[in-house]
């Protein structure tokens, strides 16, 4: 199977400072994918590179085979890609169900936008999302009297309305209630398999809970792949998150130890471009 999306030795480089370096990832389609990193690992810059906000230094981006060096940011969220960012951008004043009507797939003029009426098969579509994320019941608030959870959900909704193949959803339970972060966890592995979905986290148990492939940013590359298990026995992982010298820590403890570490990193934070 080809991937859905490959970044090909790519590399950034602001006045000297890589922020990518050499960095080598490939998504299959309907994969759900979560990535991991200390801070100025390089998380940020990625998807910049993915949805055209950042031109590549060096290598190449590719999606579903078709470079994206060159093409704008309105033109790559068209070819398929969503990004949804850690603090929802929703229409506070509007409700739940005319924030999705506004984002339902088409082409809008301003004259359509302000007075125009869905079409039937929109109108479902626009039915279909609220069951999705579970807004229903309040799709006749203002979407800035709902819970922090449910605004995230509803941004999900949104970029689903615009039907892309590739989710880029960064820190989605930031700030959540432990039942909203386990239903966002429920949300994310529902949407993979119809759409490829990236998760960039710092929260590790969620990050397990997600139960999918995890890559481990350092320093703008790769430094390992697998399941969370595996990441976590990682001597290279632990010592970027730690500091200590691998022979220093017993393979017994190594997990426990590289949970802690990394949960602890789940305050704020702010990533090196």
């Amino acid at each position: 199977m080809k991937p859905l999306l490959e970044l090909q030795a790519v590399s950034v480089s602001f006045d000297g400072f890589l922020a990518l370096n050499d960095l080598n990832l490939a998504l299959a389609p309907g994969e759900l994918r979560a990535v991991i990193g200390p801070n100025g690992a390089g998380k940020t810059t990625f998807l910049d590179v993915i949805t055209g906000k950042v031109k590549p230094t060096r290598g190449d981006v590719r999606f579903r085979g078709q470079s994206l060096l060159g093409i704008s940011e309105h033109r790559i969220a068209r070819l398929g890609i969503g990004r949804k960012f850690q603090t929802p951008r929703v229409y506070q004043n509007l409700t739940p169900r005319r924030n999705l009507e506004l984002a339902v797939k088409g082409s809008h003029s301003p004259f359509t936008l302000l007075l125009g009426r869905l079409n039937a098969e929109q109108r479902d579509r626009v039915q279909e999302l609220l069951a999705v994320v579970g807004l229903e019941a309040n799709a006749s608030r203002p979407a800035g009297s709902l819970s922090h959870g449910q605004k995230q959900w509803l941004e999900i909704a949104m970029l689903l309305a615009q039907d892309p193949d590739l989710l880029l959803v960064d820190e989605p339970v930031a700030g959540l209630s432990d039942e909203e972060t386990e239903r966002t966890g429920e949300l994310l592995r529902q949407l993979a398999g119809d759409h490829t979905v990236l998760v960039i986290e710092h929260d590790m148990d969620f990050i397990r809970e997600l139960d999918c492939p995890v890559t481990v940013l350092h320093e703008g590359h790769v430094l390992c792949e697998g399941s969370m298990d595996v990441v976590q026995r990682d001597p290279r992982v632990i010592e970027v998150y730690l500091g200590v010298e691998d022979e220093d820590v017993s393979a017994g403890v190594t997990s426990a130890v590289a949970t802690s570490a990394v949960a602890s990193d789940s305050g704020s934070h702010q990533e090196i471009p």
